[in-house]
């Protein structure tokens, strides 16, 4: 019924909708119009207010006039980016993208997967963090502060009590620092490999849902995070890219925008609360009754990591961030 109703309003038919997976936190469905292809999006009322839904897409509608390629929303027959609709005792806001160009970049092709990349994509996130300087800081979003500082909201899930202080121990770290306009912002806030494709080259990106106004280091951190698990999974002969990545891609990311100190320090502490939200988020989401072997080794070695505070790569972040700030004397980045 509820696919009924929402395709009335985009001029479709339940049979033209495709679905690409039961999300972590949407629904999501593809489907072609004229061809072009499309995506359409599910979220529950209980995850976004609609003022949280229209203000993402004021974030993307600004980056979209700032040259950054994003996938952008589009109106139904009456004209509203966001539709909202009753489901049995809830409600659900329906949103349609562009589908972005392009397919999604493979780790093992070396002719994507290079230092050439690695530096646009350091220019993409730059180029987002220095636009974001010029939005309206009134939008609704989440906002990450000293007072509630679990802006993820995951220590009413923790059962463990030694991940527990590893968390707050992370957290408070984080409080150290002094939010400003050069290190702090709206963000896209999950910008990994899933949430952007690649054609001829260029990063078309999308899946704003979670963008908060958070530490700019946050989407560095988690960029690096997924680019290290993929390449360390499907080719560790691929021994030296920690550094190859950063060299090129902070580089990259210094073209667009001020690196400062703080980002760099902050970088293996987003490391480690990724690691955190990963773990709690795959036991709330995987079946634990029926697990796969690399589901459970996933599971276990994460646990293990973040018990033990085992960093997650071999760069020496203090060290990294002596080399760029010390006049650029013996550096890899100039």
């Amino acid at each position: 019924m509820l696919l009924h109703q929402i395709v009335e309003r985009y001029n479709l038919e339940v049979t033209d909708l495709v679905q690409i997976h039961e999300g972590f936190q949407n629904t999501v469905y593809s489907f072609q119009r004229e061809g072009r292809n499309y995506i359409l999006r599910i979220t529950a009322k209980c995850r976004r207010r609609l003022e949280e839904i229209e203000n993402e897409f004021a974030f993307i509608f600004a980056l979209d006039e700032q040259g950054v390629r994003v996938s952008l929303p589009i109106r139904s027959i009456h004209g509203r980016l966001v539709e909202r609709f009753p489901d049995q005792d809830k409600h659900v806001f329906v949103t349609v993208f562009e589908k972005a160009s392009g397919k999604p970049v493979d780790v093992t092709d070396k002719h994507i997967w290079n230092e050439a990349f690695f530096y646009h994509w350091g220019m993409v996130i730059g180029a987002m963090h220095d636009a974001s300087k010029g939005i309206n800081k009134k939008l609704t979003r989440p906002v990450w502060n000293c007072e509630d500082p679990d802006l993820l909201g995951l220590l009413p899930q923790m059962n463990s009590e030694r991940i527990k202080q590893q968390y707050i121990h992370l957290l408070n770290k984080l409080k150290s620092f002094s939010p400003t306009p050069e290190n702090f912002g709206l963000i896209h806030n999950d910008l990994h490999q899933g949430n952007f494709l690649v054609d001829n080259g260029k990063m078309t990106v999308f899946d704003f849902d979670d963008c908060a106004y958070h530490w700019f280091a946050n989407d560095l951190a988690v960029s690096f995070y997924h680019a290290y698990w993929q390449t360390t999974s499907f080719t560790p002969e691929f021994t030296n890219f920690s550094n190859v990545f950063w060299e090129h891609f902070l580089k990259g990311y210094k073209q667009k925008n001020e690196l400062t100190k703080e980002m760099i320090l902050q970088i293996p502490i987003f490391l480690k609360i990724r690691e955190i939200f990963l773990y709690h988020l795959f036991l709330e989401k995987w079946d634990l009754d029926h697990l796969e072997d690399w589901q459970m080794y996933t599971l276990s070695d994460l646990k293990s990591k973040i018990e033990n505070g085992i960093p997650y790569s071999n760069i020496d972040f203090t060290l990294l961030s002596e080399e760029l700030f010390d006049k650029g004397k013996g550096s890899l980045i100039q």
